[in-house]
């Protein structure tokens, strides 16, 4: 495998740019044929506006609702952002690799104490717009809401839907550094006050997901009163589910009748955490 370069110094997005999809710098076990529903070459990933047609748009929850109707498998990844800059440029040197394997998007993580709507290598905002726009990837991003303001929230969808983001996962986010959750009056306390304010702010621009708790949230009262906030989610304008591990099949299975039961019609996706053995 070829080596990437050593990255020193701060980094911004347009040195990541540059850095990552350099064609002496590129992994060459790491290339694919041309494709042209990806939009990835035989040298890696090519940025979209060197691409000399772009795919037809399919929103991510249609793609999500053919596969279901044609009872076809699928699957999605997550990534966590990595911390430093060079393994930044280690994961998205990857992406082509993961591509390969034919996901139907991946969702990027969204981590308050690490700037995610920066600028930064590691910011969340700099890697699903990698993935997105230079790796053909369908991302959706995270974000919480928790102790954010109104303003910070929108300009943040602001800059996802610039970049081309279409997919967001509204969640509420923990208290930041540990502390206890308190009341906002003037911002957002639940998820579900996230999912309508972008509906409110951006109509259907973007495709909502929302987080499901296949053994109740930790915080609920109980439940069944759990899957009523859920689908008050739904009911907000949130287009699909996906939810927490779980590690019995049938944990799963009694949280999607009780929530079928409810009413909740949306696709709900189990998240599932494949274990490593070494």
């Amino acid at each position: 495998m070829a080596e990437i370069q050593e990255v020193n110094g701060p980094v911004g997005l347009s040195d990541l740019k540059a850095l990552q999809f350099d064609k002496n710098t590129w992994p060459r076990d790491l290339t694919r044929q041309s494709s042209s529903t990806s939009g990835v070459s035989s040298e890696g990933c090519t940025p979209l506006a060197s691409r000399s047609s772009s795919p037809v748009f399919t929103r991510l929850i249609d793609k999500i609702n053919q596969r279901i109707t044609l009872n076809e498998r699928w699957f999605s990844i997550e990534f966590f952002p990595p911390r430093t800059a060079n393994g930044a440029v280690n994961l998205l040197s990857r992406f082509d690799k993961f591509l390969e394997g034919g996901p139907l998007f991946c969702d990027v993580t969204w981590h308050p104490a690490g700037n995610p709507e920066g600028d930064s290598a590691t910011s969340s905002l700099t890697i699903a717009s990698s993935a997105l726009n230079y790796c053909g990837l369908d991302t959706m991003l995270h974000l919480t809401c928790a102790r954010q303001t109104k303003e910070k929230i929108r300009n943040t969808l602001r800059r996802a839907k610039d970049l081309g983001i279409k997919s967001v996962l509204a969640l509420r986010g923990d208290a930041p550094d540990g502390d206890e959750w308190t009341f906002n009056s003037d911002g957002f306390n639940y998820a579900t006050d996230l999912v309508k304010f972008i509906r409110q702010e951006f109509g259907d621009f973007f495709v909502i997901c929302v987080a499901g708790y296949p053994h109740g949230h930790p915080e609920a009262e109980s439940f069944d009163k759990d899957i009523l906030h859920l689908k008050q989610k739904v009911d907000a304008g949130a287009d699909f589910i996906i939810t927490q591990l779980f590690f019995q099949a049938s944990t799963f299975l009694k949280f999607l009748s009780a929530c079928r039961q409810a009413g909740i019609t949306v696709p709900i996706i189990p998240g599932i955490l494949p274990i490593q053995v070494q």
